[in-house]
C-alpha cells in the first residue's frame, strides 16, 4: 500500500511523471512482452518525452526501506529456558529492504505484463472476436 503511495502518487507529482500504463496492443507477443516489462524503467514525463521510471524506482525503494525499519524489530536477548542468552539478530538490514524492493518491482512488473495482455486473455475466454477481425469483415460486406 505505501508502495503504491509512493510510486502512484507522491514520486509522480514530485517528478512529473505519469505513472499510468498505456497499453502496445500492437506487434508480437515478444514486443509486446518486452514493452510491458520495459514499462517498469521507462515512463512518459508530463512533456510527453519518454524519462527513466524514477518515480516506479525510488517509489518502491523508499517504501521498502520504510517497510524494513519501522516494521522489523531490533536486535533482542532473549531469556528462554534452554537458552537464557539467545540473540536474536534484527532484520533490519540493506540486504532485507533490497529484498523487499526487488520483490515489490517483480510483482508490479507482473502487473504490467498482465494489464497488457488481459484484453486478449479476456477475449478469447469470452469467444468474442477480435474487433480488427470484425472491422475487416465488414468492410468486406
Amino acid at each position: 500500500m505505501v508502495e503504491n503511495f509512493m510510486a502512484g502518487a507522491v514520486f509522480p507529482s514530485l517528478l512529473h511523471q505519469d505513472p499510468r500504463f498505456y497499453q502496445s496492443s500492437r506487434g508480437s507477443f515478444t514486443r509486446r512482452m518486452f514493452y510491458s516489462v520495459g514499462r517498469v524503467f521507462v515512463t512518459r514525463g508530463d512533456s510527453g518525452k519518454t524519462q527513466f521510471n524514477f518515480s516506479e524506482i525510488l517509489g518502491s525503494a523508499l517504501a521498502a526501506a520504510i517497510s524494513t525499519y519501522s516494521y522489523h524489530p531490533c536486535s533482542a536477548y532473549l531469556s528462554t529456558p534452554t537458552n537464557p542468552h539467545l540473540f536474536v539478530p534484527s532484520e533490519r538490514t540493506l540486504a532485507n529492504a533490497a529484498d523487499v524492493w526487488y520483490t515489490q518491482v517483480s510483482l508490479d512488473t507482473i502487473t504490467i505484463v498482465v494489464k497488457e495482455f488481459w484484453p486478449d486473455i479476456h477475449r478469447k475466454m469470452s469467444h468474442k472476436p477480435n474487433p480488427a477481425q470484425v472491422g475487416e469483415a465488414q468492410q468486406k460486406q
